[in-house]
């Protein structure tokens, strides 16, 4: 049977961001023991050195290297299957995960990668370090595969067709990951740097937003509450883990499931902390449910409401029921969560009292946290293919890795100017954190007393104006440096109101197409 190194790259100066468990990886390498091959993994872990990595390319010899990223670890993972092509040449490499899902044609021209694995990764790597390494099997006519030809041209295979008995796959091999990393980094939630472990409930989700990926492909498929409760029961017996992070694409979208297996917890007597940094479509949620969650352990649950604005909302085609969602927000405090939301400004068409709407939503809110992230169009996503005119027109079609970070946007594909964008940004942290009697709530609930120093810190720079506006435009359209912008902002911008009306900006209809432009009106 083979060797087969998987390799999990990390963040590259993405601040705020830990190490947390790779599982498709641990669930590849699952698979890989099954069926006999031995597997090994290497992380990155917090700082990227290329020097262990050589070192464990030389030690272990593998047959066969496959590295998994998402876009904003894409450089790290170009370096990867760099060391690997220098260290091992004649070594096939395959890349995998959301990044390159979302990017197979980046990937497969790639000189130092051999083949991209496409979506849910399992079966695909299973059969490709068959036909690889044990002859009998094109490599090349392996489902669900994309590949460099010899003219050039990427090629791709037939779709791998989902998992549908997703019980079927064995648990992620946990004892290949480094526990200790993970726990001395942040995770996905609010309750700071522990030992813990996610857990995947299901794939795929029906629904249609945007701004979303496909990796795991639209149709909703679900773990038997069995199967999740034994897991979860396995990690407490054999690894001491009692605290988990639910991170599904829709937890919650098969109701009768979800409460089945929070009543299986209750009954277990397992006593777990849950924890839900997404996986949970909280317009659909109702008191009732909310009460089985805190029941079962739940301390953390985020509430994911992009847009206050319902045009966006139809526009996103998540259609969300705002009002049920500060509903329940209002809820879950009660019960006695902490709850985050995720907020999201400038998308394509929003304009400025759109934007000024979803910040004022926050506010006044019950919400502990609110993130306030500016619209990202990665690749793979409807959002991306939708707005190609508008992406052109403003030299974002071709995005680096970089430049799609979660913290560190500076690009502008809405209606209003990027000093009202940016500016709008800032005014909602600063609104939102700086209410004394918010502040006090988060020092009497937040979970990890000892971060809430960092954390403040961290969001205190949020509040700061933005360093640099890449292809910065104003009114019109004018392309303006970061040094202008930032005077026009400082003259022009409120503290928690925003903008001064006086100053046109373009705007655009639902479909993208430029219309005249008008003045901005004050909020």
């Amino acid at each position: 049977m083979a060797r087969v190194l998987l390799a999990k790259a990390r963040f590259l100066n993405e601040g705020g961001m830990g190490a947390v468990a790779p599982l498709g990886a641990l669930y590849i390498a699952s698979v890989l023991r099954e069926a006999g091959h031995h597997v090994r993994l290497f992380d990155a872990g917090e700082l990227w050195d290329p020097e262990p990595f050589r070192e464990v390319l030389r030690a272990f010899q593998p047959q066969v290297v496959g590295i998994s990223a998402i876009t904003i670890e894409a450089r790290v993972m170009e370096q990867m299957a760099r060391v690997c092509r220098e260290e091992l040449p004649e070594v096939p490499v395959i890349v995998g995960g959301p990044h390159a899902t979302a990017y197979p044609q980046r990937c497969a021209r790639n000189p130092d990668v051999d083949f991209v694995a496409l979506g849910e990764g399992e079966l695909t790597a299973l059969e490709l370090v068959r036909a690889l390494t044990q002859g009998g099997l094109d490599p090349k006519s392996v489902a669900g595969v994309a590949y460099c030809g010899d003219d050039g041209h990427v090629v791709f295979t037939a779709p791998r067709e989902p998992i549908t008995d997703v019980d079927s796959i064995p648990f992620p091999a946990w004892d290949l990951m480094d526990f200790d990393l993970q726990a001395r980094t942040r995770s996905m939630s609010s309750v700071g740097s522990r030992r813990h472990m996610l857990l995947f409930t299901s794939r795929g989700c029906p629904f249609k937003c945007i701004y979303c990926h496909e990796v795991q492909g639209k149709k909703f498929r679900a773990r038997s509450p069995e199967n999740v409760v034994k897991e979860m029961q396995e990690l407490k017996t054999r690894w001491g883990i009692n605290d988990f992070e639910i991170v599904d694409d829709i937890f919650n979208f098969d109701r009768a499931r979800m409460l089945d297996i929070l009543d299986r917890i209750v009954a277990s007597k397992q006593q777990p902390a849950l924890h839900f940094p997404n996986a949970l479509r909280t317009d659909m949620l109702d008191e009732g449910q909310i009460k089985a969650l805190r029941r079962a352990g739940t301390f953390f649950l985020c509430a994911a409401v992009e847009s206050a604005s319902p045009r966006l909302q139809k526009l996103i085609k998540k259609h969300l029921k705002v009002d049920k969602v500060e509903e329940n927000i209002r809820i879950a405090v009660r019960e006695g969560m902490y709850v985050r939301g995720f907020f999201m400004l400038g998308f394509p068409t929003e304009t400025f009292e759109e934007g000024q709407s979803t910040v004022n939503l926050a506010v006044r809110s019950a919400l502990h946290e609110a993130l306030f992230f500016i619209v990202t169009p990665f690749a793979g996503t409807a959002l991306y293919e939708l707005y190609q005119e508008t992406m052109r027109e403003r030299g974002l079609l071709h995005l680096e890795p970089e430049d799609t970070g979660y913290h560190h946007a500076n690009y502008n594909l809405s209606a209003m100017s990027d000093a009202e964008l940016f500016g709008l940004q800032r005014s909602g942290f600063r609104r939102f954190f700086l209410d004394p009697r918010r502040a006090l709530r988060i020092a009497a609930r937040h979970p990890a007393k000892l971060e809430l120093m960092r954390y403040g810190l961290i969001t205190f720079l949020k509040m700061l104006p933005h360093p640099a506006v890449r292809r910065a435009r104003v009114g019109g359209g004018t392309t303006i440096g970061p040094e202008k912008a930032g005077e026009q902002e400082s003259a022009r911008l409120h503290l928690a109101t925003g903008w001064d009306a006086a100053e046109p900006v373009r705007r655009m209809d639902t479909r993208g197409r430029k219309v005249n432009p008008l003045p901005a009106a004050a909020s």
